[in-house]
């Protein structure tokens, strides 16, 4: 595992990983050791460790929502290995790259908790080091969920080690339980920056951990209980006070639903401005020199993600753009003046409506294409005409472009609900489930259910989050992976109705678990197992 022997050998290196979220101070002959015991110094490594959040997310959002029951490859750009899993081995390098960043990320918050015990004492440092123990358990999550059992690496490495062992994913959870534990105790209810950790982010992780345990043959008998609770502290009796279509609006992604989110506008507690790529692959495709963005058709959305809304659910045109303007961004940024190329009625009203449609608007609808929901919806060979996911939409930049500073949400309060209602499901407490989901699916229009079993908490969470980079981690924590895609992705239906198993892998096992990369185990001077089916 080269990344985790020499990342962090040298301290500066620190710095060269976070050109943009620390101040850059000429320090002369200042060493490590005495500027990381201040507390200005203490403060950089913090920050250091919150910036690395960028590094697990930045690329395009394929490690977490390609291969699943909502969107398909329309294009060769999305690694085959992770759409449709016949060719994913471990030599699939987007594997790779999330294997050896989120070390790279978890030796950071190491360093931060190694200097935690030499820094000087300062009125936020207690604070700041739960901060860093939340972070790390996150990380801790992401990898025990992806690939089984990981190295448990604690401590600060700063000399070479040639062999690590894997330990197993029953003592990972435990670790990940107890610093989320540690951390909730110490971590405050509100914060003056936005984005960092807060307590109940902190229980809005747990209560996941609590969950996704839950299903695994070594949960405690106390799992989904604890989850519940757990989430309703995170809730903490806050309704969901906004329409669905505010939550993701430009310039309001710091709103009060939003528990924890990696930053990405100037001011953030990461300053800079750096940028992500998460609009760029769900379409449609854009490039024209007016348009202002550039999009592309990589993730395309299923047909049972564009007929799973009912009627009267805001959530579909909150998620999903009915119409398409030119140019595209005028949508957002002066829709009195951007003549509507297409509109995609998706209900028997809207249909039923067009013509009183174009007549509130004679000047930009008049020459509209309507466009109703239908098979070309989703025909992977359609790039142009269907409505596209704008979760992460902004406005036009003056050369057109693929990078976007939309927030990324790790937590929000409409998931925080849904956490409660599957733990509930799961605990026996039916009343519960149905009064936590409702209470989503009230805020959205839609109506509200006498009853719930763990199918319907999946459809939900896909109505609630998609595109949300949950999707894939939904479908392996409650088993459902090889299910639902099997008839719901057309590449892997297609796959299935060829006879081809494309989950079947080596020794008759299955994959579920992501490989351990090459690179890990060549550069390793022992024995360093393999997952199962690679």
């Amino acid at each position: 595992m080269k990344n985790i022997k020499t990342v962090i050998v040298l301290l500066g290196l620190i710095f060269t990983g976070c050109s943009g979220y620390l101040e850059e101070d000429n320090l002369g002959n200042t060493t490590a050791e005495n500027y990381y015991t201040t507390e200005k110094g203490y403060e950089g490594l913090v920050n250091a460790a919150y910036a690395s959040l960028r590094n697990i997310y930045q690329p395009t959002p394929y490690m977490f929502c390609a291969g699943t029951d909502l969107f398909f490859n329309a294009h060769e750009e999305v690694p085959a290995g992770l759409a449709s899993y016949q060719n994913l081995t471990p030599g699939t390098a987007e594997v790779d790259v999330f294997f050896s960043t989120l070390y790279q990320s978890i030796q950071k918050t190491n360093m931060g908790l190694a200097y935690a015990q030499r820094t000087e004492d300062f009125s936020a440092l207690k604070t700041r080091i739960a901060e860093l123990r939340t972070i790390r358990a996150y990380y801790y999550f992401l990898l025990v969920q992806n690939f089984g059992d990981v190295t448990l690496v604690k401590d600060l490495i700063n000399q070479p080690i040639t062999h690590f062992e894997r330990t197993p994913a029953k003592e990972v959870y435990q670790f990940i339980i107890d610093e989320l534990k540690l951390a909730i105790v110490d971590l405050p209810p509100t914060q003056g920056d936005f984005g960092r950790v807060t307590q109940r982010a902190a229980q809005h992780i747990l209560a996941k951990v609590y969950l996704t345990r839950g299903y695994e043959s070594f949960a405690a008998s106390s799992d989904f209980s604890d989850a519940a609770v757990l989430a309703d502290a995170a809730i903490a009796g806050q309704g969901l006070n906004l329409t669905f279509d505010k939550l993701f609006e430009y310039n309001k992604d710091k709103n009060e639903e939003i528990l924890w989110s990696i930053q990405y506008a100037p001011g953030s507690t990461q300053s800079g401005g750096l940028s992500h790529n998460w609009d760029y692959p769900w379409g449609p495709l854009v490039q024209g020199a007016n348009d202002g963005v550039v999009k592309k058709s990589t993730l395309h959305p299923t047909q049972y993600l564009l007929t799973l809304f009912e009627d009267t659910d805001t959530r579909f045109e909150g998620t999903f753009l009915n119409v398409k303007t030119n140019p595209y961004s005028g949508w957002k940024l002066n829709p009195a003046n951007s003549p509507v190329a297409y509109y995609y009625p998706r209900t028997a009203a809207q249909i039923a409506g067009v013509a009183a449609w174009r007549a509130e608007d004679p000047l930009n609808r008049t020459k509209t294409i309507i466009s109703p929901l239908g098979d070309h919806w989703w025909d992977r060979l359609n790039t142009t005409d269907y409505p596209a996911l704008k979760k992460y939409d902004r406005v036009q930049t003056s050369v057109p472009s693929i990078q976007y500073t939309h927030d990324l949400y790790l937590a929000r309060l409409g998931e925080t609900y849904l956490i409660a209602a599957e733990a509930y499901f799961k605990a026996g407490n039916t009343g519960n489930a149905l009064s936590r989901i409702n209470t989503v699916r009230q805020r959205a229009g839609a109506a509200v259910k006498a009853s719930v079993d763990l199918d319907f908490i999946l459809e939900e969470r896909a109505r609630e989050l998609a595109g949300e980079g949950f999707r894939w981690l939904d479908l392996k924590r409650t088993g459902k992976l090889i299910e639902y895609t099997k008839v719901r992705n057309p590449d892997i239906k297609a796959l299935f109705d060829a006879g081809i198993d494309p989950f079947l892998g080596k020794g008759g096992n299955f994959k579920i678990l992501r490989p351990i990369p090459l690179s890990a185990i060549s550069l390793d001077s022992g024995e360093y197992a393999q997952n199962p089916a690679y």
